[in-house]
């Protein structure tokens, strides 16, 4: 518990988190009030008509919420990342790690409190943002938004947005312990979530065959659920094992790293 309080403090007492949170929040409204106002009266969401069958209807809902929320389980989840990231990193670039090192022996259990500091900080934040988010588009959109809130696809959006977040969260953990330096670390998250799978998917031919294996792919279809011929051979619940996976993995070689090399 004190490797956790510690974290609490060190979260609470810099800038970085405050400034990202509010980033995330504003976002995460401002977007989803934006197509919300954009593309109201357009039909049962964006780019989609009105006359829809069930089946249709069951997933356009799936990918107009993906879209009003995108502020928060795209932008947000991306800046959360790199908030840990730097909850990380930016201890070795000062030095403060090894008064952590020094106070708390077993290295594995700061990293580990990190994780859970930070984890905890992501679900406060995310489900009630996504909660909100929803609920603006549903005041602004004048009912064309196709959203309901009890809708299954909508609260999976609510709860499953904080479950992806976190997740990488894990991941921008695990990556700065690895690698330390925060422009690296963060090039690292970056480059692979947003370029390197995008680019690997969209190839042609084997794009198809190693798309269904990329893990943040995987963690974000987990979102909209499974779509018919989609090229994944497992169905969207296998997906966010599958990310977990690729996530706690990540995070062990960072505690592996934390353990062997020197604090400096």
């Amino acid at each position: 518990m004190g490797a956790v309080r510690a974290e609490q403090i060190k979260l609470t007492s810099t800038r970085a988190p405050w400034w990202c949170t509010a980033t995330v929040v504003v976002l995460g409204l401002g977007i989803a009030a934006l197509i919300a106002v954009v593309t109201r009266g357009v039909g049962a969401g964006p780019d989609q008509p009105s006359d829809v069958g069930a089946d249709a209807s069951s997933v356009d809902q799936t990918g107009a919420a993906s879209v009003y929320l995108i502020g928060v389980n795209f932008f947000g989840v991306v800046i959360l990342m790199i908030m840990a990231v730097l909850g990380v990193t930016t201890e070795f670039r000062y030095g403060t790690i090894r008064t952590s090192f020094l106070g708390i022996p077993r290295r594995w259990n700061v990293l580990c409190a990190k994780a859970l500091v930070y984890v905890a900080l992501t679900f406060v934040i995310v489900v009630p943002l996504t909660l909100c988010s929803v609920l603006v588009v549903i005041a602004l959109s004048d009912g064309s938004s196709g959203l309901d809130l009890g809708s299954e696809h909508v609260i999976r959006q609510i709860w499953g947005t904080a479950v992806w977040a976190s997740l990488c969260v894990v991941v921008g953990i695990g990556v700065g312990a690895i690698v330390r330096q925060t422009a690296g670390a963060v090039s690292v998250v970056l480059v692979w979530m947003l370029v390197i799978e995008n680019v690997a998917a969209a190839l042609p031919v084997v794009g198809r065959r190693i798309g269904p294996f990329l893990p943040f792919r995987n963690g974000s279809r987990f979102l909209d659920g499974d779509f018919p011929g989609d090229g994944y051979h497992w169905n969207s619940w296998v997906s966010l094992v599958y990310f977990a996976v690729f996530a706690a993995i990540v995070f062990a070689i960072g505690l592996l790293v934390v353990n062997r090399r020197d604090a400096g």
